[in-house]
C-alpha cells in the first residue's frame, strides 16, 4: 500500500491549525455554486462556449454538474458506463436561461441542516469552477486548502498518465501549504495542480519564481 496518508493537504501543519477545518463540505459547495451561478448570471453567453475539455460547452458541463451532486456512487458509475441517461433526464429538460437557478437552488439546499455533500461534490464542483477561470477569466475564488483536498482525492483515483508523474514527482502547492506525489518538487499553482489531475490541463509548468 502507498504512504499517500504522508501527502494529506494538512498533514505537515501543525494541529492547532486544523481547528477551522470541517468534514463537511456543504458550505464549500453552495459557495462555489454560488458562485458559478453568479458567473452564468452575468455572461450567459458562456453557456456555449467550450471548457477545457474542447468537445464540451460550459452548458453540457454545468449539466453534468447538477447531474452529479448527491449522486450515489453507482449512479455516478452507471452513467460513466452508459448504464444511465447523462445529464439526467430531469437535468437535460432545464431551458439554459434555468441553469443557473438551479446552480442557486442546489446552493439553497445545501444550507439546510440535513444536508451533507461528499468530496465527489467538492471534487466535481471545484473543478468547475477552476475551469470557469482558466478557459475565461471568471476569477471565483477557490481557497487553497479546497484545492489541495480535491488534488488528494484525484491523485488517489488518478488515469494512468497523472498517476505517473504524482510517483515521480510531488506537486507542490505555491499558494497552501499541501503537496500531493513523491520524488523531486515541482512546485506550482494549486489550481494548476488539480486541473492536471483531473486531465483538464497538462503538467503544469515549474513555478520557478517560488
Amino acid at each position: 500500500m502507498t504512504d499517500w496518508a504522508r501527502f494529506l493537504p494538512l498533514s505537515n501543519r501543525d494541529r492547532a491549525d486544523d481547528g477551522g477545518v470541517s468534514r463537511d463540505r456543504s458550505p464549500a459547495v453552495a459557495s462555489l455554486l454560488s458562485a458559478i451561478a453568479a458567473v452564468l448570471d452575468a455572461r450567459p453567453d458562456l453557456l456555449a462556449a467550450p471548457t477545457l475539455r474542447p468537445e464540451v460547452t460550459v452548458d453540457a458541463a454545468v449539466r453534468e454538474l447538477l447531474s452529479e451532486l448527491g449522486a450515489p456512487w453507482w449512479r455516478r458509475w452507471a452513467r460513466g458506463v452508459g448504464a444511465l441517461e447523462s445529464p439526467r433526464p430531469e437535468v437535460a429538460a432545464f431551458a439554459d436561461d434555468a441553469l443557473a437557478s438551479a446552480l442557486h437552488a442546489r446552493a439553497a439546499a445545501l444550507a439546510g441542516p440535513e444536508r451533507r455533500a461528499s468530496i465527489h461534490d467538492l471534487r466535481a464542483t471545484v473543478v468547475l469552477a477552476l475551469e470557469l477561470n482558466a478557459a475565461h477569466g471568471a476569477a471565483i475564488v477557490v481557497d487553497p486548502l479546497l484545492c489541495g483536498a480535491v488534488a488528494l482525492d484525484l491523485a488517489l483515483r488518478s488515469r494512468l498518465p497523472e498517476r505517473a508523474v504524482v510517483t515521480a514527482r510531488s506537486l507542490v502547492a505555491t499558494d497552501g501549504e499541501w503537496r500531493v506525489g513523491r520524488g523531486p518538487e515541482l512546485p506550482a499553482p494549486g489550481g494548476a495542480i488539480v486541473l492536471f489531475l483531473a486531465g483538464r490541463a497538462d503538467v503544469p509548468p515549474e513555478d520557478s519564481a517560488h
